[in-house]
């Protein structure tokens, strides 16, 4: 009887110990620097697993034991901890929190790169062609027009000028082999499709000046491109109402071929020029690149071209306003008459390499290049210059000027351009011969 006496007796005291020790509430907002209300901030009494977090308002709640000293921390990402220590808590009681944000000072940072520089010729990724806005077909020339130094003053056109020289000052190379355009075919309208085909082209390397000597002579800059060999079956194929083009490459062992078609017409765009005229320009190009490898160290490459542009312009008027608002002119062009012109390339050429052992390789190229170019027009046209009213923008039109104009051609060039040449590379420790 005594020891369940003593029992209850303890179960009673510890009974009020516990129920004696009573609980308050902590709560209030978490705001910014800027006041702003902060949500998602977490809330924990230190040392404990008690905690909580804040509301979209801000407002937070939590519960704590009274009698304690408490101290409540508070955390958020992209601000500063913040920490508060209540002395004693006896009842409920409001405790709000301003949370600055978190700054931090990084340390700095130093980039350095080491690259020996044995050419002037910069490389240029010729996938970013497929990018670029180019009316003139997707051309190679249009990504190098983007280089610092070189200009272009005609959309429709894939010349360029290099450091204010002349579009014949620059120089093209395929396959190590000089490449050449029509002499009588003025750039623009008439000038259809860039030799280079960007489908066939696995690297593109281009100097503004300082390249080396074995480019020629050449002033403003060079433009020395290398078709790819295809390691498997591949192709692809696209159309526009500008043209279409085409390509599949194939290797079968000691064999490799690429092989690229270029249709372009720009009927659709022409049309949209100040001259009112009929347009019929048709380009079409066929390039091949083959390489076969007889012997371990011994291979033939065949590179050939084959290009035919006509260009077909009947005029018949053309209108064109220009001026300020207070002092409107217009000039209207009457024209008859007729182009047609025809422009033939055909190119080919054969290497014959030879690696001598790893560091020496030797070559012997032969490469004859042939065109036929054909131009003639008549046009005739009669014109005025006037002073536009400016009741609605054309009203009655008061003649400034009237004459008359005649353009006569009639050029015609054969020519036929061959070359044998040998070329050798010596590699010597850490120089190149």
């Amino acid at each position: 009887m005594k020891i369940r006496a003593i029992a209850t007796l303890l179960f009673i005291l510890f009974s009020i110990s516990v129920f004696g020790q009573g609980r308050a509430k902590i709560s209030g907002y978490i705001r910014d620097a800027d006041g702003n209300p902060l949500d998602l901030v977490n809330i924990r009494v230190k040392n404990t697993l008690n905690g909580t977090m804040s509301n979209e308002k801000g407002h937070y709640s939590l519960s704590v034991a009274t009698g304690d000293s408490v101290t409540l921390i508070y955390s958020c990402l992209g601000y500063n901890k913040a920490e508060r220590i209540i002395p004693q808590v006896t009842k409920d009681m409001r405790l709000n929190v301003q949370m600055n944000y978190t700054s931090l000072e990084l340390g700095e940072v130093v980039a350095t790169a080491i690259r020996k520089q044995t050419t002037t010729l910069e490389t240029l990724n010729a996938d970013r062609v497929k990018l670029l806005p180019d009316p003139a077909g997707g051309s190679i020339e249009s990504l190098v027009v983007t280089f610092a130094g070189v200009s272009s003053n005609n959309e429709l056109s894939s010349q360029y000028s290099v450091r204010g020289g002349s579009y014949d000052e620059n120089i093209v190379y395929v396959n190590g082999l000089e490449v050449f355009r029509p002499l009588l075919i003025r750039s623009g309208q008439q000038e259809g499709l860039s030799f280079i085909n960007p489908d066939m082209t696995e690297a593109v390397n281009f100097s503004a000046g300082g390249f080396e000597a074995r480019y020629g002579d050449k002033m403003s800059s060079v433009l020395d491109i290398t078709y790819k060999k295809p390691k498997g079956f591949e192709g692809s194929a696209s159309a526009s109402l500008l043209g279409a083009n085409a390509y599949v490459g194939s290797s079968s062992g000691k064999f490799t071929q690429v092989t690229g078609f270029r249709y372009k017409t720009g009927r659709s765009l022409l049309k949209t020029t100040d001259t009112d005229a009929e347009y019929d320009p048709n380009f079409i190009d066929l390039q091949t690149y083959m390489t076969y490898k007889f012997a371990p160290k011994w291979e033939i490459n065949f590179l050939g071209n084959l290009a035919i542009n006509n260009y077909k312009f009947i005029p018949h008027t053309r209108e064109t306003s220009f001026g300020t608002a207070t002092n409107a002119k217009k000039f209207k062009v009457f024209m008859s008459g007729q182009e047609r012109d025809k422009f033939e390339t055909l190119f080919g050429a054969l290497t014959l390499k030879h690696n001598l052992n790893d560091n020496t390789e030797l070559g012997l190229q032969a490469s004859a290049f042939t065109s036929k170019e054909e131009e003639g027009y008549d046009i005739a046209g009669d014109y005025w210059l006037g002073d536009a009213a400016e009741e609605g923008g054309g009203g009655e039109i008061q003649n400034l000027s009237i004459a008359r104009y005649n353009e006569h051609a009639r050029n015609r060039l054969h020519s036929n351009i061959m070359n044998v040449g040998h070329y050798g590379v010596a590699r010597l420790k850490n120089n190149t011969l």
